[in-house]
């Protein structure tokens, strides 16, 4: 399992009266906040998000089959930086980071701009510039909700993490990383951090089996089975005693929960695309042809009618 969406979103508390600010940051995957495992089965929206970017996929979503092999096509020789004819595992990767570069690019630039002009104009941002904007302002005489004010803390310890130069103040590289903190590595314990605290339901502090667990499991969503656990789900019991839990004190501390969900060396963009690779190369040869590209375009683009 590569990074799971549901521990790493979600900062809301399903109490909250009031939706999420609209620019609120979440932390998320790399490469998509869908889960990469759902039901114990590959999420085919994961890989969607991570090959199109999140601002693209969903205009896919809306596509006929047609008109989504039809852009597919388009977008098949730009992928192949040699022109051999062939999309190899690193030019899709290659293609992978660009796209989730791309959108990171544009949703950093897109709240970038809703700030005050002259802010903008210097580069610098004060913390009071994105609380305000966010939630209003400070000093606004309208009682503040609980689950709003735990929402705003968060958010200013998170800004103080993203402030790499301590001048009080976030450039837009800063202003990136608060946005999308699994990005910079100086924000990997931020978001471990947040992480927990999303998960751990008793807050003593550490994830135990059952929040691990009821973080991707809900009976709820199957009700044919009538309480009975899913086979994948005794799968990921074993996976938490066995490979999470290293010390195997019956939960997770932040260094066992960092080692899950933003294990140091490994590459999203290059298991993505050898999963990608995995699903398409009909003739195994370790590459696509543009006809398998297009013969699994759901895999890759998706649409309604396919989702439907």
């Amino acid at each position: 399992m590569i990074l799971r969406c549901a521990a790493l979103i979600c900062l809301l508390v399903s109490a909250l009266s009031a939706s999420v600010p609209a620019d609120h940051p979440h932390p998320a995957d790399p490469l998509s906040d869908k889960e990469h495992i759902k039901g114990g089965e590959h999420d085919a929206k994961y890989d969607h998000e991570a090959f199109l970017g999140k601002d693209t996929a969903a205009e896919f979503d809306d596509l006929s089959p047609e008109k989504s092999k039809e852009r597919l096509a388009k977008l098949i020789p730009k992928m192949d930086s040699n022109a051999d004819g062939f999309i190899s595992e690193e030019e899709l990767k290659d293609h992978i980071n660009f796209m989730q570069q791309r959108y990171v690019n544009n949703d950093v630039d897109r709240t970038w701009k809703n700030y005050d002009a002259e802010k903008v104009k210097t580069g610098k941002l004060e913390w009071k510039d994105y609380r305000e904007m966010v939630y209003g302002a400070e000093d606004d005489k309208q009682e503040i909700a609980p689950e709003y004010a735990k929402m705003i803390s968060r958010d200013q310890r998170r800004w103080k993490v993203a402030d790499y130069d301590s001048d009080s103040l976030l450039d837009r590289t800063e202003y990136g990383c608060f946005m999308h903190p699994e990005d910079c590595d100086h924000m990997r314990d931020i978001v471990v951090a947040e992480t927990v605290e999303d998960i751990d339901k008793n807050k003593d502090g550490f994830v135990d089996m059952e929040e691990y667990i009821g973080d991707m499991y809900r009976p709820d969503d199957y009700p044919e089975l009538n309480g009975k656990e899913p086979d994948w789900v005794a799968s990921e019991r074993d996976m938490f005693k066995e490979t999470r839990d290293k010390d195997s004190d019956g939960k997770l501390n932040k260094d066992e929960m960092r080692d899950w969900i933003m294990p140091i060396g490994f590459d999203h963009a290059e298991a993505e695309a050898r999963h990608l690779v995995g699903i398409a190369d009909d003739d195994k040869d370790g590459k696509l042809s543009s006809a398998e590209v297009l013969d699994h375009f759901d895999t890759f683009v998706g649409s309604q009618a396919t989702d439907y």
